[in-house]
Parts: structure tokens; C-alpha cells; sequence
């Protein structure tokens, strides 16, 4: 089972916005059944001015949805 990222009470840093951006961070990082940390891949398709990004756990082998980002 998944540990929780952290035990502190939220409204004591509910104003450290550093804070808050390290959890969310984690959070997309770690995965959601085993906490190992996922491992990202990123393909640029030059055509329709895309990168692809696609990611993967290497302790359960979840994968996840591809995301696109459109390059500006």
C-alpha cells in the first residue's frame, strides 16, 4: 500500500506557497499505488508542433495517459 506524502497539519502551511508546490510536485512525481517515483518519456512530434509525454511506473508497470503539450 501507498504511504501518505506527510502527516502536517494543512493549515499550518496553508500560506507557504513553496511548501504547497513541493506536495504537488510529489504528488505527480510518486505513484499513486506504490509511491516509486514514475519515470517520464517525452516525444516531439514536429509536424503538428507537439511533445508527448508519457509516463510509467517501474515498481507496478502502471502506465499512464499520454499528455500533449502544444509548443508555441
Amino acid at each position: 500500500m501507498r504511504t501518505p506524502f506527510s502527516r502536517i497539519d494543512p493549515h499550518e502551511y496553508e500560506h507557504d506557497v513553496e511548501h504547497q508546490r513541493a506536495l504537488l510536485m510529489e504528488k505527480y512525481e510518486r505513484c499513486n499505488f506504490c509511491n516509486s517515483r514514475i519515470i517520464f518519456t517525452h516525444d516531439l512530434n514536429v509536424n503538428y508542433l507537439q511533445v508527448i509525454e508519457t509516463g510509467r511506473c517501474p515498481g507496478c508497470g502502471v502506465s499512464l495517459t499520454p499528455r500533449k503539450y502544444t509548443l508555441q
